[in-house]
C-alpha cells in the first residue's frame, strides 16, 4: 500500500485506529514498513522512518521520525520512541518501555517492561550534546529498568529488573541493584539471548506465528 506519507508492504494488519505518516514541518521521507507488519489500534507512526518486515507494534505506541528498525521486531504496548533510534534484528521491546532519541539497540535484545532510557545527564541545564545509550547484541534488560546517559551495555549481558544503570557495563556481566554491580554470569545465563525465543511467535494474542525466521536467520537455526 502506496500514499503520499507512507509504504508498507504486502499482508499488512492494520487496526482501525491507527495513524501511518504522522508529518511535521519540514519533512521529506516517507514512513516505510515491510511486509507482514502487524500494528495494533492508537499507535501513531512518524513519517521519516524505516521499519523492516515482520513488524509487530502494540497498541498505543508511538514512533517519532528517523527511527531505523530492523527486521522481525516486536515493540509492545505504550512505548515511546522519540525519534533518530536504531534498533536490530529481532529486538523485543515490552510495553510502556520508553526509548529516547540518539538510543542505539544492537540485534536480539530484549528489554522488559516499564523500563526508561535517558539521553541527558543535566536537561535544561547545560548545553551538553544529547547522547543516548548503547545496547549491544543479545544483551536481556529486565523490567523497571533505568539506563543512564552515553552508557554502553556490552554483548550478552544480563540487567536484573529494577537495576540503575549509570556505567558502562562489560560484556557477558550480570548487573543489578541501585546503582548495578556487576558480577559474574551464572552458566544458566551465559551465551546471550535465545534468537528462537525472540522470533518463534510467543505471542499469546495473535502476534507472529510460524517458523519462517529460520530463513532469515540461518547462522541461528
Amino acid at each position: 500500500m502506496t500514499t503520499n506519507t507512507y509504504d508498507i508492504g504486502p499482508n499488512a494488519q492494520i487496526d482501525d485506529g491507527v495513524t501511518l505518516g504522522y508529518t511535521y514541518a519540514g519533512w521529506s521521507q516517507k514512513l516505510r514498513i515491510g511486509e507482514h507488519a502487524i500494528i495494533r489500534s492508537g499507535s501513531i507512526l512518524y513519517v521519516g522512518s524505516t521499519i523492516g518486515k515482520r513488524f509487530t507494534c502494540g497498541h498505543q505506541t508511538l514512533i517519532r521520525a528517523e527511527c531505523n528498525i530492523a527486521d522481525r521486531v516486536v515493540i509492545l504496548h505504550q512505548c515511546a520512541l522519540e525519534g533518530k533510534i536504531t534498533l536490530g534484528r529481532g529486538v523485543k521491546i515490552m510495553a510502556q518501555v520508553y526509548l529516547p532519541s540518539r538510543t542505539i539497540i544492537g540485534d536480539f535484545v530484549f528489554i522488559g517492561p516499564g523500563t526508561t532510557f535517558l539521553n541527558h545527564k543535566t536537561p535544561m541545564r547545560t548545553n551538553a550534546p544529547v547522547q543516548g545509550a548503547i545496547i549491544e547484541d543479545r544483551v536481556c534488560i529486565g523490567g523497571g529498568c533505568t539506563i543512564c546517559p552515553g552508557i554502553r551495555i556490552g554483548r550478552n549481558s544480563f540487567i536484573g529488573a529494577g537495576a540503575l544503570v549509570n556505567k558502562d557495563v562489560p560484556p557477558d556481566t550480570l548487573a543489578y541493584g541501585v546503582p548495578a554491580r556487576f558480577h559474574p554470569l551464572p552458566d544458566e545465563l551465559k551465551g546471550g539471548n535465545k534468537p528462537k525465543d525472540l522470533l518463534s511467535g510467543t505471542d499469546l494474542w495473535a502476534g507472529q506465528v510460524g517458523d519462517d525466521w529460520h530463513a532469515d536467520f540461518p547462522d541461528f537455526t
